[in-house]
């Protein structure tokens, strides 16, 4: 006999297949721009949150910050997981709080993935990922076929948790996420204690989830580099309180206050090239620049994080050097750094900005003010 899962998978499937791409390309379940509204406090003792903020109801935020510093109690008051919380959390036109008043965090149709996985470890990978599947009757408007097939876990359907990596788990519990059906998607660091490769896989995974189901997402980070890859649009939190927010760009200097120095971030054109010995082609401002492989081949543009101090200037272009990448700039600024041996060079690369951190001394020599053209250099393996 089949078992009673599997049954329940193959009545999704066939009632489901006929009309699934049209829900996801209209995004019938909210209308055109939702937004969330958020304006609460809460107190605990030594730390207080006091939030207002209106959040997108599209792409992804994210939302960064020092540890401490509130990030996950933001993400739980709007979970509804926060009992001692007042204020006002409004989605769209639904209170979701209101004064002490709130709506159950079941009712909200908000999905959340913690830094542990917490999967059933008496269940299958497939009765996981269909255990908060609404009932007959409610709606369903993101397949099970779908997921299973946007986050490759074709191959773990049958196993249990304990036989999973890391990783793997974490997919899993994205997909159960999902599969809930939420008008909201929230991820609370869930790439906490996974090593590379199983990172850049799940920050892969979330980008075709964003892109194949067009579910507003927000996540908490203190890494720049998953806020790079992933958000749309910033939060910047700090002791409780937002400190700023807007489109990612406009938020690197904010990102780079609470970072170990300046920084870059820089939109990168994708080039239909071979790649060769691990480095893939991209470019920008009309120039090539080579970087570690993806793990998938996409056609999409892509961001890229670049330490100012990872920058070296030249005048002339380098020869018989390992530094991979060297672009054609034009010098915009010349400013102070933090310490006094150093300033930050702002060099123009069409309409984008390269930061650079040489030492003082190193721009005397070079001669550099604004309107000098310069040789940009950094190693492939520097970026993120």
């Amino acid at each position: 006999m089949m078992p009673r899962v599997i049954w329940r998978w193959v009545y999704w499937s066939s009632r489901l297949r006929c009309y699934w791409p049209y829900t996801v390309c209209k995004n019938a379940r909210w209308g055109a721009r939702p937004m969330l509204k958020v304006d609460v406090s809460l107190q605990r003792a030594g730390f207080q949150l006091q939030v207002k903020h209106a959040f997108s109801g599209t792409g992804v935020t994210a939302v960064f910050g020092p540890s401490g510093s509130g990030k996950s109690t933001l993400l739980r008051v709007i979970a509804g997981l926060e009992t001692q919380v007042s204020g006002s959390v409004q989605w769209h036109t639904t209170d979701w709080l209101q004064g002490r008043k709130q709506l159950r965090a079941e009712h909200r149709k908000v999905a959340m993935v913690f830094q542990q996985p917490h999967l059933f470890s008496k269940k299958s990978v497939m009765e996981n990922i269909l255990y908060g599947m609404p009932k007959r009757g409610e709606g369903v408007f993101i397949h099970p076929d779908e997921v299973i097939k946007v986050l490759g876990i074709s191959p773990l359907l049958q196993r249990y948790p304990s036989a999973l990596s890391g990783g793997q788990q974490q997919r899993v519990a994205l997909a159960r996420a999902l599969l809930s059906q939420p008008r909201l998607l929230l991820l609370d660091e869930p790439m906490t204690g996974l090593d590379y490769a199983a990172k850049q896989q799940i920050l892969a995974d979330l980008k075709k989830v964003q892109q194949r189901f067009q579910l507003p997402m927000i996540f908490v980070s203190h890494q720049l580099d998953e806020v790079v890859q992933l958000a749309d649009d910033v939060v910047v939190i700090n002791q409780g309180q937002v400190e700023s927010a807007g489109p990612l760009q406009q938020q690197v200097p904010q990102l780079a206050g609470h970072s170990d120095g300046p920084l870059s971030v820089l939109e990168l054109e994708p080039v239909e090239q071979v790649p060769q010995q691990g480095l893939q082609c991209w470019r920008i401002d009309g120039q090539s620049l080579w970087l570690p492989q993806a793990l998938e081949e996409t056609s999409a543009k892509q961001r890229l994080l670049v330490w100012a101090r990872d920058v070296s200037l030249a005048l002339q272009p380098l020869t018989a050097s390992s530094l991979s990448n060297q672009l054609a700039a034009n010098v915009v600024a010349v400013e102070a750094a933090r310490h006094a041996a150093e300033v930050i060079v702002t060099l123009s690369l069409g309409d984008q900005q390269l930061r650079a951190l040489i030492t003082r001394a190193s721009c005397q020599r070079l001669a550099l003010a604004p309107g000098v053209k310069v040789m940009a250099a950094f190693k492939a393996a520097a970026v993120h």
